[in-house]
């Protein structure tokens, strides 16, 4: 039945006339045409070359000639500047300032069109690309972007399905190029086809005709090396890189730029470099995001291949490795020069090794050998029981002082896996002091501190001046000292060790000891009866050996106490220094004197080169 309707019923039905046409039609905008030639459209032109070389700089040159020629066939264009970046890749946005620049000016609306290459050219990563082109598309008026090869142009209908495909094969085509430069690089590096990059004190080999030579062995700049031996000897003995930059400023040594303005930064490059013993360890960076271009350390992220004697050595790779030893213990704070273990040779301390709280070494063998390396050893003395008490005390026992509710009042040290601290009556019996030393004899366990003047080996600050009241030092950092301690008393890293120590004054003589093997384990114990909070508390706990005993039989005890208990004990000897311990270190450290000698030297011959 519907069939048989007709237009003049449903004419009727809709009460449809003919003077229902609309009164006026509104064009839509018409959509820019490139080739339109009553339209003028301000144009700019975009080219990159991916790198730096002749060949490359002179294609760049001829695309800049063709875009003029291209603007010139087009009469609607006015072609208002050529942007360009050399030599920057195109898989991220950053680094490229033109490119950058380019996009700014379309955004303030100076352009509406731009004419590139290829869609390669403009970017190689697929979410840049296609972000852009939206972008500059929904500007208002909106902004083109024509890529000539590809024969896309964004402001077409079609064309984002386009620019989505060749933007993905022109990222495609970057993630396989940088996986073919990877494995290229990995073949020369294992090949030792190494393009080693001329640095400070080396010059790269040339042909006849001024060209570096590919794979040319590094050659030593005397007039350099000398700069690179001065910057290891002192810092060897002890100057700061900060300092070391100082003195090359005022030396007026140019630098690899030519200026005669030295920092620690370059210097700390220099330290590190093993090129200047004469080895070349490859890949050492890589980069990590062929699209953000950032560089990483190689921590066996690639393959790495170290060459000993690749070039001539300016420094020895003893040198070299005492300063790479120097660079770990200083980031651990240790201060001066290269580390030389020392010991003391007589006195009541004979044999006991003074710490250094910074040194990162934990290799126990280090304290035993120091403290084994003096000659005497101490002559064991008979003494009558009598001396300690008129009283025959077989079989009485002095109770230990943990046990006492005065051992508050005693010197106490407390270790835990990383501090040493040290209880209020350390600090009280040494208030008057402001440097110590902290000794160690690992074959007798013991520990002891005495007090030191500023230039001796080791010092620690124990008092410091604050707002004019003097501030005791209560922690020791040492975590890499501790960890040797702990293996050489086989202590449960777990637990804090608390000792009880002893002041002895004898004249002049003022020393603290602290018997190791009468230490106390203190237990973390963790309380989980209220849930909501869990609360840790310390907890001393008895060492089995004590399970059957108060203290110490009193005659042992007087024997290990015996400097404080018998008056007849001669003068300590306390304050005897201490001594390298030889056969440790093969190189020959300069002085400071010395460096500032070799400085003074330096300075004459380039004031001379001046001249």
């Amino acid at each position: 039945m519907a069939e048989n309707v007709s237009r003049e019923q449903i004419r009727q039905a809709y009460k449809i006339s003919d003077n229902d046409a609309p009164t006026k039609m509104i064009p839509a905008t018409k959509k820019i045409n490139i080739n339109e030639d009553g339209r003028p459209l301000k144009v700019c032109a975009y080219c990159r070359v991916s790198t730096g070389n002749d060949e490359q700089l002179s294609s760049f040159v001829l695309q800049q000639e063709h875009y003029s020629h291209l603007a010139k066939s087009h009469k609607n264009w006015d072609l208002k500047r050529v942007y360009a970046d050399e030599g920057i890749s195109g898989t991220s946005l950053k680094h490229r300032d033109s490119f950058n620049e380019m996009i700014a000016a379309c955004r303030r609306g100076e352009y509406d069109l731009i004419v590139t290459k290829s869609v390669s050219r403009f970017a190689r990563n697929v979410v840049d690309c296609i972000a852009l082109a939206r972008e500059l598309k929904n500007l208002n008026p909106p902004v083109g972007i024509l890529f000539e090869t590809d024969s896309i142009y964004t402001l077409s209908e079609e064309s984002e399905l386009k620019l989505t495909l060749f933007a993905s094969i022109a990222q495609a085509e970057s993630e396989k190029k940088s996986e073919s430069m990877n494995w290229s690089l990995n073949e020369r590096f294992k090949h030792n086809k190494l393009l080693t990059p001329e640095l400070y004190g080396y010059r790269r080999p040339r042909d006849l005709s001024g060209h570096y030579i590919k794979y040319g062995i590094l050659e030593i700049e005397e007039s350099e090396a000398v700069v690179i031996r001065f910057i290891f000897d002192a810092f060897l003995a002890g100057f700061t890189l900060e300092r070391i930059a100082e003195l090359l400023t005022e030396m007026n040594v140019k630098t690899k730029l030519g200026n005669t303005n030295w920092n620690a930064g370059s210097l700390a490059y220099i330290v590190r470099n093993e090129r200047y013993c004469g080895s070349v360890l490859t890949w050492k960076t890589f980069t990590a995001d062929i699209f953000e271009h950032k560089k990483k350390k190689n921590r066996k992220n690639r393959d790495q291949y170290y060459y000993s004697d690749h070039h001539p050595a300016i420094i020895s790779v003893e040198v070299f490795e005492a300063a790479q030893s120097l660079i770990y213990n200083r980031r651990h704070g240790m201060r001066g020069g290269l580390h030389i273990m020392q010991v003391i040779d007589e006195g009541v301390f004979q044999g006991y090794v003074p710490i250094n709280h910074h040194w990162a070494n934990d290799d126990p063998n280090a304290y035993y050998n120091a403290s084994d390396s003096v000659d005497g050893r101490k002559i064991e003395r008979r003494i009558r029981r009598s001396a300690f008490s008129a009283f025959d005390l077989t079989g009485y026992q002095v109770v230990r002082g943990q046990f006492l509710t005065a051992r508050s009042e005693l010197p106490c040290m407390t270790i835990s896996n990383e501090k040493i601290m040290f209880n209020t009556a350390c600090g009280k019996k040494l208030q008057d002091y402001s440097y110590i030393q902290l000794l160690l004899h690992p074959t007798e366990r013991k520990m002891a501190i005495r007090p030191c003047e500023r230039d001796d080996a080791f010092c620690i600050s124990w008092r410091k001046q604050k707002t004019g009241q003097p501030i005791l030092i209560k922690t020791l950092s040492c975590p890499f000292f501790i960890k040797a301690l702990m293996q050489i008393m086989d202590w449960n890293p777990e637990f804090n060790y608390r000792i009880l120590g002893t002041w002895i004054e004898k004249g002049t003589d003022c020393i603290m000891t602290f018997n190791l093997t009468k230490a106390m384990p203190i237990a973390e114990i963790i309380n989980e009866e209220e849930r909501e909070s869990i609360r840790k508390r310390r907890m001393a706990v008895c060492p089995e050996e004590w399970e059957e005993s108060f203290g110490d039989e009193f005659y042992e005890f007087s024997m290990d106490n015996e400097l404080y208990y018998l008056k007849s004990v001669p003068n300590l000897q306390s304050g005897i220094k201490c001594r390298d311990v030889e056969g440790q270190q093969q190189l020959s450290l300069l002085s400071h004197a010395e460096v500032l000698e070799s400085a003074a030297k330096i300075k004459m011959g380039v004031t001379g080169a001046d001249e």
